[in-house]
């Protein structure tokens, strides 16, 4: 008799050796940390404990907290225009072909594009790479890097905001500019319209809605980054959470923590609906039924109109407000370059004895942290899904779990553990806080993937009559391997760079080491200690992009 069954392939071994090796790591690393099932139940107790003695909440100062609020938003606001600038920038000769997109092109653009091969690689290679790093580097390491150059204020966490987001908004500004249509673009170039017309014409009017959804959805992130920033002194409402809670004024910890979760939910859904709007928009007719050669305003030119007006009006209300002007750019940029004496090159004697071990159980935070929110957060994602969720009541409160999860800064729940666990359980702490955040994360992703399944094979799963078990490991989480995987590596990644976030409260071995090497200003062992850990994820985006390569 002969057995039939799927080939092997290098493709089948990766989905199974990867969860498989994913789980095993996991447990190795909450071993190594000596965290237990009766650890989870006793730390999940003390943080209720320690929230039980916050009760009820109060502001001393509701004026200054919220002035606070407000310089933390203006913040987000600068960062994020900043970025977005020099992302645009970036994004032309990055993408692949430039403006003239990732295929051939016939006629005069073709025939430009031909020219100076050599150059443009030249060109696309560094601005990518200048993309990568924005990415790999911490927003929290820039932050501390402006600090040692400029100063404490707003200024050195915008600078950290606007570099580090260069490489989200850089990567997809990029992937917009390849999927544009090359037919529109063409038929500019056939206009004789130059390289510049080209671009404004036949480019920006295609990739404008999906940069917008990009800048607004990094808009929103920035915020929860900005509150980190406040902790290493580039000012607003970060500060204030961590002086509270290092003073245990519990009460007045949590008030200021409630202020700031509710206005991550307001950014959040402002952020939301002017994404719904301005994308809806963006999608009305390309061809207008008035005749003449001009185009009619219609309501949703108007609204983008409108739109575009108030952010660059808000934008310059928040440089001003956090003293971006031009000549404090340039004060910035002369420090900056005296501060890359301070932190290169790196000190690694002072930390020589202590290193390896601090990087061992910085992964084993990281691999820990990764296991129990990925355990958390699928299950979630799933139920918050439209297409897996087995009715709307479930689906709701799924949705209501994880969106108030998302609202909470990573700075915030490092904080509440610590203050709960102690600092010589730092790791414990640590680990935990960042698994409800990988939690949320993970089942955010998670969310999005599930709703854009296709219903082909669990239709016909169902109709070899699979029960609801069935469809869901072999149909649903099935066609879900290859995104879960990345999903997975990603979190990972977050969780290697908030060894930063431990850092600053003192967390863990090398986290207390950098947080000590902060206060005493060796930026040379300050760099000692993020250069190894900078390596690690950049090893891992690479194993990453290799899954991801195997599993496509």
């Amino acid at each position: 008799m002969i057995r039939v069954g799927p080939p092997r392939t290098a493709r089948r071994a990766v989905a199974w050796a990867f969860p498989i090796g994913s789980v095993a790591l996991g447990l190795v690393a909450l071993g190594y940390l000596g965290v237990g099932v009766s650890g989870l139940v006793s730390g999940f107790g003390e943080v209720v404990a320690l929230l039980g003695r916050a009760v009820p909440p109060t502001l001393s100062d509701p004026a200054t907290t919220f002035a606070h609020v407000l310089d933390t938003l203006w913040m987000a606001i600068a960062g994020t225009a900043l970025a977005t600038m020099l992302a645009a920038v970036l994004a032309v000769p990055a993408a692949a072909g430039g403006e003239t997109g990732g295929t051939a092109v016939r006629g005069r653009a073709g025939r430009e594009a031909g020219r100076g091969g050599a150059g443009r690689k030249a060109v696309r290679s560094a601005a990518l790479t200048v993309i990568v790093a924005c990415r790999a580097i911490p927003d929290v390491v820039f932050a501390v890097f402006f600090v040692a150059a400029i100063g404490i204020g707003p200024l050195p966490g915008v600078l950290a905001l606007g570099l580090h987001s260069v490489g989200m908004l850089g990567k997809l500004f990029t992937e917009a500019i390849e999927q544009a249509d090359t037919g529109v673009r063409e038929a500019v170039a056939g206009t004789g319209a130059g390289r510049a017309q080209r671009l404004l014409a036949g480019v920006l009017p295609q990739v404008a809605p999906a940069w917008v959804a990009a800048i607004l959805y990094r808009l929103d992130i920035n915020f929860r980054g900005s509150v980190l920033l406040g902790a290493v002194g580039a000012g607003g409402i970060g500060l204030d959470l961590k002086t509270a809670f290092g003073f245990t004024d519990y009460r007045e910890a949590v008030g200021i923590a409630l202020v700031t979760v509710a206005v991550v939910l307001l950014v959040e859904m402002v952020s939301v609906t002017l994404r719904g709007q301005l994308l809806g928009a963006g999608r009305t007719r390309a061809i207008p039924s008035a005749r003449g050669t001009r185009v009619p305003w219609t309501r949703g030119r108007a609204a983008a109109h409108l739109a575009g007006w108030g952010a660059i009006a808000l934008t310059a209300v928040a440089f001003w407000q956090v003293g971006a002007s031009p000549a404090a750019l340039a004060d910035a940029a002369a420090g900056s370059a005296r501060a890359l004496g301070e932190f290169f090159p790196p000190d690694f004697e002072p930390i020589a004895g202590s290193l390896g071990e601090g990087l061992l159980e910085t992964v084993a935070i990281a691999a820990g942290a990764t296991f129990l929110g990925t355990l958390a957060g699928i299950p979630l994602g799933l139920t918050a899904a439209r297409a897996v969720a087995p009715n709307d009541g479930v689906r709701l409160t799924a949705r209501v779990l994880l969106v108030g999860l998302r609202s909470i800064p990573d700075l915030l729940l490092v904080l509440v553990f610590v203050a709960a666990f102690g600092l010589m359980d730092g790791p414990v702490a640590g680990t935990l806080a960042l698994a409800v955040f990988t939690a949320a994360l993970v089942a955010k992703l998670v969310a999005d993937d599930a709703e854009e399944l296709r219903a082909g094979p669990r239709e016909a799963v169902r109709s070899a009559g699979a029960g609801a078990g069935q469809e869901l490991t072999v149909a649903v989480l099935g066609q879900l391997t290859p995104r879960l995987t990345a999903t997975t590596l990603y979190a990972l990644d977050v969780n290697l760079r908030a060894f930063f976030v431990l850092g600053i409260v003192g967390a863990g071995e090398l986290g207390f080491a950098l947080s000590q090497q902060i206060r005493a200003l060796g930026y040379d062992v300050v760099t000692a200690i993020v250069l190894p850990v900078f390596l690690l994820v950049l090893a891992v985006e690479a194993v990453s992009a290799r899954l991801r390569s195997v599993l496509r």
